[in-house]
């Protein structure tokens, strides 16, 4: 589907019609949370060493913004 900086012609398109009305979520449709950092990723649940969880910008590599699970 692409990334925010490269989105597939598919997400352009819907982005193009819905506009603000677009919403990014999670498969349970919990809506994703925009990364502060780099503005152009999303909060992701990730696995880290250890097996903790944490929340890791979509743009990993690119961008390596995280934040603890609680």
């Amino acid at each position: 589907m692409g990334n925010a900086r490269e989105p597939s012609r598919y997400i352009r398109e819907l982005s193009e019609i819905a506009g603000d009305n677009l919403r990014f979520e999670t498969v349970a449709g919990d809506l994703l949370r925009q990364c502060p950092g780099c503005r152009a990723g999303y909060l992701v649940e990730r696995t880290g060493t250890a097996n903790r969880r944490f929340l890791g910008c979509s743009q990993l590599p690119n961008y390596e913004d995280t934040a603890r699970l609680k």
